[in-house]
């Protein structure tokens, strides 16, 4: 998921994810690896799954839907979902 804060809520919409969405994803079950990459005016949310089913029973909790209503007002646009498979991986 990719989202774009306002400037001057880039910090508290990156708290907000991290509070309520990473703390939620700790307890999921089915649930490899949950990221949060930031950059300049951007941060995006990776999370990595056994099966892409956890990733939708995740989705169901409602735990996106409290993180949206939080940052409210807070984006640029609306949080883009996108879709990705592992293609090559290597880990020293």
């Amino acid at each position: 998921m990719r989202y774009q804060p306002k400037p001057e809520h880039f910090e508290a919409a990156l708290d907000a994810w991290k509070r309520l969405v990473l703390e939620e994803a700790k307890k999921a079950e089915g649930l490899v690896r949950m990221q949060l990459l930031r950059g300049d005016n951007v941060f995006l949310a990776i999370g990595t799954w056994m099966e892409k089913s956890f990733a939708e029973t995740f989705m169901q909790t409602g735990v996106f839907k409290t993180l949206t209503q939080e940052i409210d007002g807070m984006l640029v646009e609306k949080p883009l979902p996108e879709l990705w498979k592992l293609d090559a991986f290597f880990q020293a």
